[in-house]
């Protein structure tokens, strides 16, 4: 290993210990103000504004700039509460109200695996909560980070609400088919760009989508659940969170795969509009989604 990634890895995580220090209210207000400061001078700000530009073309110059704005604070305190996971994690019951739970057990009557689908909304990495508090443990996919210290460290504290974390890739895929077959649900984030994902149109724009949840859920017959999770505007302080779930979608097994795909994938990203419209500064708009 590149002894840079060591240092690096070491002057982020005193950096996040400060956050850990000043405790969890504090440590996500700091991040906040670390949100707002990056979005002044960020080159992403432009890639944010275009997305939001494009997929929002009725908002005006103040108003979007108003939306980035608030982005940037959320995406810090994203930031500020990660080094307190292990806490929020310990009291999930008080921090994260569920709405919707019905939907889940009219999809799973009598037990079994579910996918559950998201994007990256408000604190996603909070969206483990109420999915384990209704179907126990699930597996959850994630993005191997370029810096292998700072990743050990990242699964170390996702660990207390995270117990199977599936790398991306071949041995991650062979993982996920394993866990479905032993009756666990798993949890994707699909709102992110793929180079091999299906076509689809996303706020109108062509781009593609990571589909290969959805395949498995056709393949095994499980319902595919789609959650969100948002930042109660009630709560009180902005570390508590309510997590709805929606009806199920059931993946339709004919002879033309393709199109049993597609179908699937688009109520999910009406879903997923739906979501971002009604609350775009919670969306990370700083991902070129589009590119």
């Amino acid at each position: 290993m590149h002894p840079i990634y060591f240092i690096q890895a070491q002057i982020a995580k005193s950096f996040l210990m400060i956050y850990k220090l000043a405790g969890l209210r504090t440590g996500s207000w700091l991040g906040s103000l670390l949100g707002a400061l990056l979005g002044k001078v960020s080159r992403e700000r432009r890639i944010a504004d275009d997305n939001l530009r494009q997929a929002l073309p009725h908002l005006c110059e103040a108003e979007r700039q108003e939306i980035l704005n608030k982005c940037w604070r959320q995406l810090g305190r994203v930031v500020g509460e990660f080094p307190h996971m292990k806490k929020i994690a310990r009291e999930a019951e008080a921090r994260v109200v569920i709405e919707g739970a019905e939907h889940v057990d009219a999809a799973l009557p009598d037990g079994g695996p579910a996918i559950f689908l998201s994007g990256h909304f408000s604190n996603w990495e909070m969206m483990m909560l109420g999915i384990q508090r209704l179907v126990g443990d699930t597996g959850s996919i994630y993005r191997h980070a370029n810096n292998p210290y700072m990743e050990a460290w990242v699964i170390e504290q996702r660990s207390s609400f995270m117990p199977a974390q599936i790398k991306k890739g071949r041995s991650g895929a062979r993982t996920m088919i394993e866990l479905l077959q032993n009756k666990t649900s798993l949890a994707v984030l699909v709102d992110q760009k793929l180079g091999r994902g299906d076509p689809i149109e996303f706020f109108g724009r062509p781009t593609k989508a990571p589909s290969a949840s959805v395949k498995l859920a056709r393949r095994f017959e499980i319902p595919v659940i789609p959650t969100v999770i948002q930042r109660r505007e009630d709560g009180p302080d902005s570390v508590h969170f309510v997590q709805r779930f929606f009806p199920a979608i059931h993946v339709a097994k004919t002879e033309n795969m393709q199109a049993d795909i597609d179908a699937a994938m688009r109520q999910i990203y009406d879903l997923l509009e739906q979501w971002i419209t009604e609350r775009p500064e919670e969306w990370f708009w700083q991902h070129d989604r589009w590119k």
